[in-house]
């Protein structure tokens, strides 16, 4: 045994333990690695940990290393050019910052079937358009070097958009077409989720220990008796089974297991499998929100409900969420030419929304030409102001391209759709803003006929689905109001660092009337002609909402002030 030990784990003395526990370590090099990092406080796995990297495979490959190239060349440009000597640490911080959000992004982006690199992503997508935004911005500001920063914002454009053609790509490999569903929720938090439900099953069962004091009401076991008493006499014999912790546990597990890994196959079953079981639970949470009170107390003295039983009902829909609301398989139609669609990703095609999606791509490119074109024009206030302006549309557009690639509405009308309806707002403002005859001498823009019907092209786009803004239902209008206000706080904050990144020229774009500039002015008219908010409208706008209004609206049903 000893000639044994000397010859595998190459000790000279057996029975020297430190020989043989530093052998040990050397021959198991995995097993030392998780052992280190137990000893540092780290978490430890046998798993060693993933780390995703960008594959330079597919149709876009060439593209990719192009548009990284062109973007390492415009960061050393700024960073060693002359006159901006001042700010040359700020552009080298930029250039950590974007070669960071360029690499997680095309690397997240491959991956792009699991929810959190999706998410991880599109973040990444959106941080270089607002420093594309920013590069412009500053640009336009900064006399003689407006052409760098703009080259260096078309390099920030073409990988934001190259993230988008990753993954699409990426479901496309994967054989994802239009009928397969996407859960957005990772296997984890899937199973942080139907933990919860258990426990607040345990909690309105009685089965948690818990000892009730003399004048406690049995909330608990009293709505779950009453539950129990409307499924029997509804006949609800497949909901009376959920309240079994074996049935209730085996049936949520059979979601998270075709959702654990997230294979194609998987999901393919899901599509189907999940429509029935959720359906299921759908059934037992309306049961569950129609119990009489057994207390009859207005809803203004306290809140009366179970709260075991909202507990367990709002656990339950958290974990059916999960599952309603489907990912976007959109991008495929970005990443892959029309011509193949219909026979590899779906008989039915494109929905409405794909359509209008693939409309703004298109629109996009011939709007960033014409922007461009329009650049360059000298320092006169109001070709800078309408520079300004044109770069904040194609900022906006950027915003309802990434909407509209995350929605899932078929017909095209989702949440993420009318966001996307204020965009064509201000493409619509900006438009009447430029108009001589509407609003003579306010802001002279030689605006080329070819860019101002593209505008109103987009701006169709964008309104034409929900109708004209005065028939708008009231949950659209204050959707609308608080997006408008979430612009007009963003910008307020990139013209502070804007101002700190520029020379101090005068110019009217940060003044432009009644002490606004061109662009928060041009918002708060939005807000005042198109919603009547008129004078009363807070300056700067609150946004977002003081948390004891937003908690008053959820816990007592009432109506949150700032977003009406």
């Amino acid at each position: 045994m000893d000639n044994l030990l000397r010859k595998t784990l190459r000790v000279s003395d057996p029975r020297d333990p430190d020989q043989i526990a530093n052998a040990l370590l050397n021959f198991y090099p995995e097993e030392a690695d998780r052992d280190r990092r137990e000893q540092a406080g780290l978490p430890y796995s046998s798993v060693p940990d993933y780390v995703p990297q960008a594959r330079n495979t597919g149709p876009s490959s060439v593209e990719m290393a192009q548009a990284q190239d062109d973007l390492e060349r415009d960061l050393q440009t700024l960073s060693t050019s002359s006159p901006l000597k001042d700010i040359r640490i700020e552009m080298i911080g930029w250039g950590r910052s974007i070669r960071q959000l360029a690499n997680d992004g095309l690397a997240a982006a491959r991956l792009a079937l699991d929810s959190v690199n999706h998410d991880r992503a599109m973040s990444a997508r959106r941080q270089l358009g607002e420093y594309s935004r920013l590069a412009r911005y500053v640009g336009t500001l900064t006399d003689g070097s407006a052409i760098l920063f703009r080259r260096f914002a078309q390099s920030c454009d073409v990988l934001a958009g190259l993230i988008l053609v990753a993954i699409g790509e990426g479901l496309a490999s994967n054989g994802i077409t239009r009928s397969t569903s996407i859960v957005r929720s990772a296997a984890g938090e899937l199973q942080a989720r139907r933990n919860a439900v258990i426990m607040a099953l345990r909690s309105l069962t009685g089965s948690v220990e818990s000892t009730l004091g003399q004048e406690d009401w049995p909330r608990g076991i009293e709505a779950y008796r009453n539950l129990v008493q409307q499924l029997e006499a509804g006949g609800q014999a497949d909901l009376r089974a959920l309240l079994e912790e074996n049935a209730l546990s085996q049936a949520m597990d059979d979601l998270v297991d075709l959702s654990t890994g997230a294979s194609v196959e998987g999901l393919r079953e899901l599509s189907t499998a999940s429509a029935m079981l959720v359906h299921r639970f759908q059934r037992l949470i309306q049961f569950g929100q129609s119990i009489p009170v057994p207390i009859d107390v207005p809803i203004t003295s306290g809140p009366p409900e179970s709260p075991p039983l909202v507990a367990f009902v709002s656990s339950l829909q958290l974990f059916v969420d999960a599952f309603v609301s489907k990912g976007s398989s959109r991008l495929l139609y970005v990443a892959r030419p029309p011509i193949i669609v219909y026979g590899l990703y779906g008989a039915g095609g494109p929905d409405q929304g794909a359509i209008r999606l693939m409309n703004l791509t298109i629109a996009r490119g011939f709007l960033l030409e014409q922007v461009d074109c329009f650049a360059g024009c000298g320092c006169d206030d109001d070709d800078i102001s309408c520079q300004v302006l044109l770069d904040y549309l194609l900022f906006l557009l950027d915003r309802a391209i990434d909407l509209y690639a995350v929605g899932t509405d078929p017909d095209g009308l989702g949440e993420q759709e009318r966001r996307a309806t204020a965009v064509g707002l201000a493409i619509g403002a900006a438009l009447d803003l430029t108009d001589q005859l509407k609003n003579p001498g306010v802001l002279v823009c030689e605006f080329s006929d070819k860019l101002k019907n593209k505008l109103s092209v987009i701006r169709d786009e964008l309104l034409d689905p929900f109708g004209a803004p005065a028939a708008w239902d009231p949950g659209l209008k204050s959707l609308m109001v608080r997006e408008l206000r979430i612009a007009y706080q963003a910008e307020d904050q990139t013209e502070r660092l804007v101002r700190s990144l520029t020379p101090q020229c005068d110019f009217n774009v940060f003044n432009f009337r009644n002490n606004q500039s061109l662009i928060r002015w041009m918002i708060r008219a939005i807000l005042q002609d198109m919603f009547g908010l008129g004078t009363n409208l807070p300056s700067p706008v609150q946004m977002p909402s003081p948390i004891a209004s937003s908690m008053a609206s959820m816990g007592q049903n009432r109506p949150d002030y700032w977003s009406a």
